[in-house]
């Protein structure tokens, strides 16, 4: 496009709404200057833009070289492998892979935890659960007096149901 002015080539553009009227200004540097319309000083948006986008490469380059040399312990996978068929190898890989999951799951999902309902037993069925831990725990710690009350109240618990 060029300057309406001299015919240079427009580097400012501008929009301007009056009374409802828009009217349109494409003008060189040296003729914006001279109408008195503010330039910006610092380097221009795009050279900006292509120095965070470089930053973003190098960052996401680095962690990219550190999970390719990730592998899990228990079952020997590699973080590129699990990328390649899609599965994972065993429980441990959630830990060892976790830096380069999360990201994943949470495009994925939406979520890196979940957000959704519990089924209607989960509340009774953990809560027993957990008490029967807690009895055997104060079995093995010889609590004697803790692990009776434990059992009256999960026989009081198994009753109601």
């Amino acid at each position: 496009m060029t300057c309406q002015h001299c015919q240079d080539e427009a580097t400012v553009h501008l929009t301007e709404t009056v009374e409802g009227e828009r009217r349109e200004f494409h003008l060189c540097k040296s003729c914006a200057r001279e109408a008195g319309l503010p330039l910006p000083e610092g380097p221009p948006a795009l050279a900006l833009d292509a120095v965070v986008q470089s930053l973003i490469v190098t960052h996401v380059g680095e962690l990219v070289g550190e999970l390719a040399r990730l592998t899990c312990p228990e079952c020997g996978l590699k973080f590129m492998e699990f990328r390649a068929r899609g599965r994972l190898g065993c429980p441990n890989d959630y830990l060892v892979f976790a830096r380069g999951l999360l990201p994943l799951l949470g495009h994925a999902h939406g979520a890196t935890r979940h957000v959704g309902k519990r089924a209607r037993w989960s509340s009774d069925a953990s809560e027993r659960l957990r008490t029967r831990t807690r009895l055997r725990a104060a079995i093995a710690r010889e609590d004697y007096e803790e692990a009776a009350r434990l059992r009256d109240l999960l026989r009081l618990k198994d009753a109601d149901a």
